[in-house]
């Protein structure tokens, strides 16, 4: 045993390879040596269908090889981890057990004569019978003591459904030579680390995993005008492209932001493939059908320069803000990925201004209501009907009561417009969870008459004492100078709600203006008292008109008709009656 070369040395006696075929992992057991399954692997499973399904990992690897086989393509598979055991030929397997044995098993049913060998560790009866493997001894035994046994035996009577008409020998030799594999030897004592790592809770691979192995495989293959150290360099720096991507999705913010719903890389799989649902074998098809080098570098660039665009939305803080609110809007997956695929689609001209006037115009018809297909379209009609039906519901003096989604969005886009305008600043999308519009004259103060004269609160409720009452609804008028038109108003119209988070409004429970002004400006520090970053809702408090100056009262009864007022003609300004153009 003493001209035993250590693993390394082995490989590089077949060229220093990092993807292998099954031929060269055979070659490296040098004829005496075994495969070692350790103790800390589970048994042996493949060929176990999966829950609610008719496929098992045996029946889809050989189907996968007759398909390959039949076009004598090279067919490539997830890697295998290994170290080395001292003193021995032996190879000891922490990832790849699985496809291992499956491969010692089909190597022995089409006819293998050459040298091959496997050890399970502590499983003697395992090794007994892949020792004197009969490969007509396989018929089912539900009551099979050892269940390596029970799935060596459902594999082998796989192998005989499916390879029937196969001609067994010219397949063996197509599987030695085609089947290749990423290649990979770690430190014997890093093995239990990894394998937990990569097997913890038996967590199977996700499809990410197997697509981003699949693209460095692909970026990985042997190349006439690459060396090996430049296919690692290569693969190397792919990969760490890769982990810069999923750290930056991983980023809570960004996950939050994004809704991604905690999906590794969020949204950019999805978007590259151009499908909401991404699975290996559709990415893999749609985008590594040719599986070259050449391709998988095509998807790498596809990639970056997307992640880019969205790195730069997400940075920017307008298109950000834009961005929020219409992902709010668009609340499940499906939706939210066909706006960021029309999105970034028109974001790959290169044109920074129109893309954001774009994204404008979709965020100003999304927020009142029109769809993502209409709004695509230009679909004036749904947008003037849009218009109309959100206009009618925020001059309502019920819309506190009836249209509160209506009057958030408006108020929510308010605050947004002057983030953009003046503190170019990130708008805090948190606000969503701890929402709150206030009544800025408390509604519990307010009051009003029905037809047979009898005092109601602001819930419709008869008043116990009218005493309680500092303003009646029927007083709220304001004459406009331009119009000489009377407006009114109420406690539940948009002139008389703001924007606050939800534990800032339990703070100002019924107090008058006064009293709301002073704890919303001086009594707590911004940190607290989180809704003083909202620039509308500051402005709004900041007017002294609240109070009526001429009696001293603490309400004055014209700023919410005028207020509301107000706010209807800036919505008219900022929407526009568009019309189809006609000859």
């Amino acid at each position: 045993m003493s001209s035993i070369n250590n693993l390394k040395d082995r490989l590089k006696d077949i060229g220093y390879k990092t993807t292998i075929t099954l031929s060269n992992y055979i070659q490296l057991l040098k004829g005496s040596g075994s495969f070692v399954i350790p103790d800390y692997q589970r048994g042996y499973v493949w060929g176990q269908r999966k829950k609610n399904s008719q496929s098992d990992s045996v029946s889809f690897l050989i189907n996968s090889l007759k398909e390959s086989y039949k076009h004598k393509s090279d067919i490539f598979l997830q890697g295998i981890t290994v170290h080395e055991k001292k003193e021995s030929f032996d190879i000891v397997l922490v990832d790849g057990q699985q496809r291992t044995t499956f491969f010692y098993l089909l190597l022995k049913y089409t006819g293998y004569k050459d040298y091959i060998s496997i050890k399970y560790d502590i499983r003697k009866e395992s090794n007994d019978f892949l020792n004197n493997l009969d490969k007509e001894d396989c018929s089912r035994n539900d009551t099979e003591e050892y269940q390596d046994i029970f799935f060596f035996k459902r594999t082998l009577r796989i192998f005989a459904r499916e390879l029937k008409d196969i001609d067994k020998e010219d397949f063996r030799k197509y599987i030695l030579e085609h089947v290749k594999f990423l290649f990979v030897i770690i430190p014997e004592e890093q093995a239990k680390i990894v394998f937990t790592m990569m097997n913890g809770n038996k967590a199977r691979m996700t499809d990410e995993e197997l697509i981003k192995a699949e693209l460095l495989r692909c970026a990985s293959l042997e190349h006439n005008l690459f060396s090996e150290a430049e296919h690692i360099a290569l693969r190397g720096r792919l990969a760490r492209e890769w982990d810069s991507w999923l750290y930056w999705w991983s980023d809570k913010n960004v996950e939050s932001f994004f809704r991604t719903g905690g999906k590794q890389l969020g949204w950019l799989l999805p978007l590259v493939s151009e499908s909401s649902k991404v699975n290996f074998n559709g990415f893999k098809d749609k985008l590594l059908k040719s599986q070259t080098m050449k391709q998988s570098k095509s998807v790498f660039k596809k990639m970056r320069l997307l992640q880019k665009s969205i790195e730069d939305a997400y940075n920017h803080s307008i298109s950000y803000n834009y961005l929020g609110v219409i992902l709010y809007i668009r609340n499940n997956a499906e939706q939210r990925f066909a706006f960021l695929r029309w999105y970034f689609g028109i974001n790959q001209d290169g044109s920074h201004s129109k893309s954001i006037a774009e994204l404008k115009r979709y965020y100003d018809w999304a927020i009142i209501g029109v769809n993502h297909e209409d709004i695509v379209a230009v679909n004036v009609e749904r947008y003037s009907d849009a218009r109309n039906r959100f206009q009618h519901e925020l001059e309502s003096n019920m819309l506190f009561r009836y249209h509160y989604e209506t009057a958030y969005r408006w108020l929510l886009r308010q605050n947004i417009k002057q983030d953009n305008l003046y503190s170019d600043r990130k708008f805090d999308f948190n606000i969503e969870y701890n929402r709150s519009l206030e009544h800025v004259y408390p509604k519990s103060k307010i009051g009003h008459k029905n037809d047979q004269n009898i005092a109601l609160g602001w819930n419709d409720e008869p008043i116990k004492d009218e005493c309680s009452i500092a303003l009646w609804r029927e007083e709220m008028e304001w004459t406009c100078k331009e119009d000489h038109h009377i407006y009114n108003g109420s406690e539940h119209c948009i002139g008389n709600l703001v924007l606050l988070y939800k534990r800032d409004n339990s703070k100002f429970n019924d107090a008058d203006f006064r009293k709301k002004n002073h704890y919303f400006f001086t009594d707590q520090d911004d940190e607290s008292f989180k809704s003083r970053h909202l620039i509308h809702t500051t402005m709004v408090f900041s007017d002294v008109n609240w109070e009526d100056k001429i009696s001293d009262k603490p309400w004055n009864k014209e700023q919410v008709p005028m207020r509301k007022y107000a706010e209807i003609k800036e919505f008219e300004n900022e929407y526009p009656e568009i019309y189809n153009k006609t000859n």
